[in-house]
């Protein structure tokens, strides 16, 4: 593993046992169809997800390689921002979008072309607040960008970042399933978040 993949694996697995236990906390199934992108080394896969029919992908094929070998499933290399496997059918239980700072576009594509259960379990890890304190450039979850330029209005997405306007997107976004349950933790900057929704 090269220097830029061992800082990138560092970032994104900062104080793992939250990530874990944030997921212990949500996940309704564990023998189920699992969607991992940004699957990396498998390490969030292989401590929870070992038991699931997992399809997982992630850009680098070095990584990918290290996931085949821990874990079984249908891992491959691509572009995790659209839906990889356009010809697998099942159904899915569960997806977890941990990418290190914009998950909601592979989201946006899993959701309007994947097979979904009735019953879901969804994570995330967004990183979306850094750059809109530091740059004032605002990537919202539909995909839509914004420049703030007065640091106030910064502030006021920044302060109310998921229950004013991650949350509720996503709430409407995935009718006609309805949210029965979430939960989220900040680190810093960092948004990590999970909810299990219902097709009602």
């Amino acid at each position: 593993m090269n220097q830029g993949h061992l800082k990138q694996k560092q970032k994104q697995h900062v104080d793992f046992h939250r990530k874990i236990l944030l997921r212990k906390n949500l996940l309704h199934i564990k023998q189920g169809v699992f969607y991992i992108p940004f699957i990396g080394d498998g390490d969030i896969a292989f401590e929870l997800y070992r038991d699931a029919e997992i399809h997982g992908a992630y850009i680098d094929p070095a990584r990918t390689a290290a996931a085949k070998k821990r874990l079984c499933g249908n891992i491959i290399t691509a572009n995790c921002d659209s839906w990889p496997f356009p010809d697998v059918d099942v159904a899915f239980d569960a997806a977890d979008f941990d990418s290190y700072s914009e998950p909601y576009e592979s989201f946006r594509s899993f959701w309007e072309e994947a097979n979904k259960a009735n019953k879901m379990t969804l994570f995330f890890t967004d990183g979306h607040k850094q750059g809109l304190m530091r740059t004032g450039h605002w990537h919202q979850p539909d995909g839509n960008k914004e420049y703030l330029e007065n640091v106030n209005d910064r502030r006021k997405v920044f302060n109310f970042y998921f229950p004013k306007h991650i949350f509720p997107w996503f709430a409407n976004y995935v009718k006609p399933y309805k949210v029965i349950k979430k939960q989220f933790y900040l680190r810093g900057m960092m948004l990590y978040w999970g909810a299990v929704i219902k097709n009602v």
